[in-house]
């Protein structure tokens, strides 16, 4: 037992991870917060990761990963290394790597990205537009036919462009 010992851990902000691929956030690293109950209009840019759980309407470019939050609402454009839907979003989004949307995201708007995964029982309306980060080789060997219109495969799309409208719900 800790004489510094804290009743509630999960009251400190600090202590919620905000990369929920790599586990808690690093010390070292810096982040950017916008709180449940919290409202943002304007552009953020940067080189943070940005966690959204409250509302923002504007522009948001960084060279990190962005989330938004399971009660988090974001209206406009996104463009990130990497960027997660828990909530919602309205506007396009590219993502440089990863763009995906969760079972509870929902995601009204134009992807383009490397890679693009929408998971079972997300909500997504628009198109998707994949570039492929791979190798030249890699490439040339996986070149889809403009028939099979990308059509994903295992919950994620591969590595083709096209255009898909998925809805799904719970």
């Amino acid at each position: 037992m800790s004489i510094f010992r804290r009743d509630n851990p999960e009251a400190s902000p600090t202590h919620r991870p905000l990369s929920r691929d790599t586990g808690p956030l690093e010390r070292k690293r810096s982040a950017t917060y916008v709180a449940n109950g919290s409202k943002f209009n304007g552009e953020v840019t940067g080189s943070a990761e940005v966690l959204i759980d409250g509302e923002m309407e504007g522009r948001l470019q960084v060279d990190s990963s962005v989330t938004i939050g399971q009660e988090g609402i974001f209206q406009g454009e996104v463009v990130a290394q990497a960027v997660r839907v828990e909530g919602k979003l309205q506007g396009n989004v590219r993502g440089r790597d990863l763009v995906e949307v969760t079972a509870t995201g929902r995601l009204e708007g134009d992807i383009a990205a490397a890679r693009v995964v929408i998971a079972e029982g997300a909500f997504f309306k628009g198109n998707v537009e994949m570039s492929s980060g791979r190798p030249t080789g890699q490439q040339a060997a996986e070149k889809p036919s403009k028939a099979s219109g990308g059509a994903p495969q295992g919950g994620s799309a591969g590595g083709s462009t096209g255009t898909s409208n998925r809805k799904g719900g719970a």
